[in-house]
């Protein structure tokens, strides 16, 4: 009997440490755990937009579907869900996406074109918006398996605060987000900066002491970037988005 259960309890074991463990992240690599709410104030592209990358950490592939758990104070719509190669612009509270889920290659991850973005601005009464979703891994048969994420996107505009009030509260001074060869930047307290474009990928760093700084951007080709500022001395971190002509 206990020849038995020992091995019943291997087999178990072996089940269950042969699935994926999958996790998720932002495209500029901020972790997103499970039960984490990220909230947006705008309703337009492309402060709305949240890129996410499912990262699968095992040596095979595995299978994954997106759940709308709940929608709260929005109907679904005028939203765009894209995972895999399919895009809707409704979603429905306990449907799952897409219907073929998507395959994680083994030590892999999806493409960086993946997003969910709420277009849709509500009644003007009833905030925060938030749509619950769920990453969960599904086997052949399509039942569910491994571990899952889940976070909810929350819009919140009465929350809404200036990009560049915010900035200069943590000691940053921009005169535009519009920017061409050269990005102006006066620092009232020590920042530090990082630079990234919308796939996540860190373009340019610097160390921005108390004065004026002239950062050479002649050689980024034309589109939208992530700007991200440290205050050293209160940890205050901020964020703007930047147009480079």
């Amino acid at each position: 009997m206990k020849t038995k259960a020992l091995f019943t309890s291997v087999l178990f074991l072996a089940s269950f440490f042969g699935f994926s463990q999958i996790s998720l992240k932002k495209l500029d690599g901020t972790v997103i755990n499970d039960n984490d709410i990220l909230t947006f104030t705008s309703a337009t592209s492309p402060n709305a937009y949240l890129g996410f990358k499912v990262y699968n950490a095992a040596s095979s592939d595995t299978k994954v579907k997106i759940k709308v758990q709940s929608l709260v104070n929005t109907t679904g719509t005028n939203v765009q869900l894209c995972f895999g190669v399919v895009c809707v612009a409704t979603i429905v509270q306990g449907n799952s996406y897409p219907n073929i889920p998507v395959t994680i290659p083994a030590n892999g991850q999806n493409s960086n074109f993946d997003h969910f973005e709420n277009l849709n601005t509500g009644n003007g009464v009833n905030y925060p918006m938030d749509y619950v979703f769920k990453f969960y891994q599904v086997n052949d048969s399509g039942v569910e398996v491994g571990n899952s994420v889940t976070f909810t996107y929350r819009f919140n505009p009465n929350l809404a605060i200036d990009d560049f009030t915010q900035l200069e509260n943590s000691g940053i001074v921009l005169n535009s987000s519009l920017i061409q060869s050269q990005l102006d930047i006066r620092a009232t307290k020590n920042n530090t900066m990082q630079l990234f474009d919308l796939n996540g990928k860190l373009i340019k760093t610097a160390t921005l002491p108390i004065g004026e700084h002239a950062i050479d951007t002649s050689n980024l080709i034309s589109g939208m970037y992530i700007l991200k500022f440290r205050n050293e001395e209160e940890g205050q971190e901020s964020s703007i988005k930047i147009m480079k002509n």
